[in-house]
Parts: C-alpha cells; sequence; structure tokens
C-alpha cells in the first residue's frame, strides 16, 4: 500500500501488483520511479500568521508512483521513461532557485526598479516588517501558500500531469492514480496522490491554477503580548510574531499584480512566470482543448508542443491588448506641413485581426484618404496605428471606425474615409463556408457631407460610382 511509509523513497525502479481498496476489484499493479537525478536544491522559508523561519535549503529527491492499470500489450502498466522524462523535467525547473509562495497571506513580493538595466531583484516584505530581496533570475514564483514539502509534492503533480500532458498518456493506459513524493532528507517527506481523471476536468484544472488552499497555522498573533498561549518561542519569536496591533498585509493577489507579465524561458522562466501566469494558463487551456479529440489523438508526440506554440501565436494575434493609448504608437511621426490642403490616399495596408465571435482569423487590406488642414501623419505610422487595433478580438466594423476616428483625432484634417476589404475564416471555412469578401466605409471630420470632397476621398479609397451611388 502508498502511504507514510514509502516518504523517501530509495533510488529505484520499481514495479508491484497489490490489492488496494481504492483501486479496481481484483489486483492492481503499479509502477515507481525514485532515482539519483530526480533531484533539486532550492531555497525556501515557511511564513504563515505569527511565525516566519529563516531562509534555508535543502537537496530535494522526488519519486513518482502510477497506478491501478492491467499490463499492455507491450508487458508494462506505464513505460518508466516516461515517468523519468516528465520527473526529471519537473526538477531541473526549480533546481538552484529560491521558491517563493505566490499565494502567502502573510508576504508580499514585488519586482525592484532597476534604472541600470541589470537584472532586477525580488523583493519580500514579510508580516514583521523585515524585507528581503532574492534576484529575481535565481527565483521561481509557485502558486501555493507555502513552500512546504506536501504543497511541492501537491505543486509537482499537477506540474507533470498537466503542464507536461502525462495525464493524457496514463489515462491511454488505465493509470487510475498517480503519487509524487518530494523527501528533504533520507526518510523525511510528504507524498501527495490523486486520481488522474482528476485533471480531465475544467473546474479542477482551473482550480489548481487559481484555487488558494486555506493556511493553517501553528501559532496565531494577538493585539495583547504578541505571542498566544503554545508559542513554542524558539523559531516563532520576538520578531518572527510581529508587533502587537499590526495591520493585516495586503492579499496575495494584488502584491503578485505589481510583477509585470514576463516572457517565459525553460517552461516556468528563470525569474517570475509560473503557472498562474498568463503565458502558462492559455497554454493549459490550448492542451484541454486537444484534449476533447480523445486521448489517443491529443497524446500524439507531434502535439506536444502544439499548445505552447498555439498560446504564442494568440498572444501575438492579441498584441495590441498591451497598448493602452493606441495613439502612442505614432510617436514623433506628427508633421505641420502648411502647404498640405490636397488629397493624401494610402492604398493597400495589410492587416489581420480575430474575430471575436469565433475566434478564427480574418485578414484583408486597409485603404485611408484624407484632406489635410496643415498636419500630416508619417506613412510607416499608418499600418502601426490600425496593427494596434487589429491585434486584439475585433470586428470589421469596429475596427473601421476606431481606426478613421483615430486619424481624426490625430490629424483634425477637413474630412477622412477609411475603408477596409478583408476575408473571415469564420465564413469561408466553417458555416455556409462561402469565400466572400467584406468591405466597410467610414467617413469622419466635417467636410465629410460635402459632395465634392467626398467624392475625391471615395475616389482615394477606390470605391467605384456604382458603390458611390448607393452612399
Amino acid at each position: 500500500m502508498v502511504g507514510p511509509k514509502h516518504r523517501g523513497m530509495p533510488a529505484s525502479v520499481v514495479t508491484s501488483a497489490t490489492s488496494s481498496a481504492d483501486s479496481m476489484a481484483g489486483e492492481a499493479r503499479e509502477v515507481a520511479v525514485a532515482l539519483d537525478d530526480m533531484k533539486f536544491s532550492a531555497a525556501h522559508f515557511v511564513a504563515f500568521k505569527g511565525f516566519r523561519e529563516p531562509v534555508h535549503g535543502h537537496n530535494y529527491s522526488v519519486g513518482v508512483r502510477a497506478g491501478g492499470g492491467a499490463l499492455q500489450a507491450d508487458g508494462y502498466v506505464a513505460d518508466f521513461g516516461d515517468l523519468k522524462k516528465v520527473a526529471r523535467k519537473a526538477c531541473k525547473k526549480l533546481n538552484h532557485c529560491t521558491l517563493l509562495p505566490m499565494r502567502s497571506d502573510v508576504l508580499q513580493i514585488q519586482r525592484s526598479n532597476q534604472s541600470n538595466g541589470s537584472n532586477g531583484q525580488l523583493e519580500v516584505r514579510c508580516e514583521d516588517g523585515s524585507l528581503m530581496s532574492f534576484p529575481e533570475q535565481d527565483c521561481v514564483l509557485l502558486p501555493v501558500v507555502h513552500t512546504t514539502a506536501e504543497e511541492i509534492a501537491e505543486h509537482l503533480w499537477w506540474d507533470i500531469l498537466v503542464t507536461q500532458n502525462l495525464s493524457a498518456l496514463l489515462l491511454s493506459r488505465g493509470i487510475q492514480w498517480m503519487e509524487v513524493t518530494v523527501s528533504e532528507r533520507p526518510g523525511q517527506g510528504a507524498n501527495y496522490r490523486a486520481a488522474v481523471a482528476r485533471t480531465t476536468s475544467p473546474q479542477a484544472r482551473r482550480r489548481a491554477l487559481t484555487g488558494v488552499p486555506t493556511p493553517t497555522p501553528c501559532a496565531a498573533f494577538n493585539g495583547g503580548s504578541g505571542m498566544k498561549d503554545g508559542c513554542s518561542g524558539g523559531a516563532c519569536s520576538g520578531a518572527a510574531c510581529g508587533v502587537a496591533g499590526q495591520q493585516p498585509m495586503a492579499s496575495p493577489t494584488s502584491a503578485v499584480a505589481d510583477l509585470p507579465a514576463s516572457e517565459p524561458s525553460n517552461g516556468y522562466g528563470a525569474a517570475v512566470a509560473s503557472e498562474l501566469s498568463n503565458e502558462d494558463i492559455a497554454e493549459t487551456a490550448f492542451r484541454m482543448l486537444l484534449s476533447t479529440l480523445g486521448v489517443e489523438e491529443s497524446s500524439r508526440p507531434e502535439l506536444d508542443r502544439t499548445p505552447a506554440r498555439a498560446a504564442k501565436a494568440f498572444r501575438e494575434m492579441t498584441a495590441g491588448l498591451s497598448v493602452k493609448d493606441p495613439l502612442t504608437v505614432v510617436g514623433k511621426g506628427l508633421f505641420d506641413v502648411e502647404e498640405a490642403h490636397d488629397l493624401v490616399a494610402i492604398r493597400d495596408i495589410p492587416f489581420h485581426s480575430m474575430c471575436e465571435h469565433h475566434l478564427l482569423p480574418f485578414s484583408g487590406t486597409a485603404h485611408v484618404a484624407y484632406l489635410p488642414e496643415g498636419k500630416v501623419l508619417g506613412l510607416s505610422k499608418f499600418p502601426r496605428l490600425l496593427q494596434v487595433y487589429a491585434r486584439r478580438l475585433q470586428l470589421q466594423e469596429r475596427l473601421t471606425t476606431q481606426f478613421a476616428e483615430a486619424l481624426q483625432g490625430l490629424l483634425q484634417p477637413r474630412a477622412v474615409a477609411v475603408a477596409l476589404e478583408a476575408t473571415h475564416s469564420c465564413m469561408c471555412h466553417r458555416g455556409v463556408g462561402v469565400n466572400a469578401s467584406t468591405r466597410t466605409l467610414v467617413l469622419r471630420g466635417p467636410g465629410r457631407d460635402d459632395k465634392a470632397l467626398r467624392e475625391q476621398l471615395l475616389d482615394g479609397v477606390s470605391f467605384s460610382s456604382t458603390s458611390r451611388a448607393r452612399l
């Protein structure tokens, strides 16, 4: 049976057949790996209300067990190589790092400002007022309340099964449960075991990424003498217990929000990327989407990196959302030209956007014509400005209006016309399946109702005389 006696598993590879009440009726099998290269060295400290231990390190060892399935046609319950590969990768992510808990209710974590271009620091402020600073590149933020062996074991369980997608492979082989052991030293460790099928539930995956377990303090502190009865007075003493009447710390969510999003490297990223980052949430979502195709299809090795690639593509296609004020992309590209009063037309500007109804792309070209009043915009700024509005969830009608009104606000011309012509994947690749193009037109400015000026603008954006007659 799997239980506390297996904490601190020896370096070994084990196959066994057991009879277990929590497995299928009759004989059940399990496999286990716990090798010398499934280890990581990391620094951490545990903190909760009224207690903070010093920063210290452990040489952790990791073991993985899985079972509940029958022998497959190849004679294995599961391939040892698959278990070893994901366990080693999980250890590599945490090796030689300082582990910080993102969900702590007594710590605030934020990035310090760096003016000299050097690597940043992560500052950790504790409820007792103490401040610690760690090199950002040496830290990993874990989605846990504490960094105890118990929580690290659970974190690695989700990392191995969800982030590394081992769950699809195990389920395809009939594996019912998996257990992760994290040992701080021989004979001292913690296990986390749960049903592999738990990972197929969107609610469970979401809880793994966003749920916050409730911390259990060993000694709370009060507003009187500082320590309650039962405080050991050892590690939990003086400064560690805090000051009487101290105000509660801000929520961990608000503290972590001060950290700007960063591009991940090596899965989590050497600095602040974690399972709570937008990048990893998106990748997990795409992996879940692939799982709806069935275990056989979604577990193909060719699809192993597909969720990461799809998440990156999604970020690129919505990159315009990161620009808070789209007009800033023109920079110093606005010029006063006293003689500029005649028609300016810019044609065939390519753009790519994403339909907000089906999350499918639509692409096309834009045409702009305007009648300046002594102010012109640098030609390269037109595609830059269009891209900011296009690279987000959009409707072609809204995109045309936003682009036209932005130009009107920047240039204050007598009139401006914007025409977009695009082909929509949501129309030609699904549903009716018609490869038709859609054209939209927006005119802005005080002179847009003047018939002569209107004719010039429509000529500039290439509307035919037949089309103009309908406007």
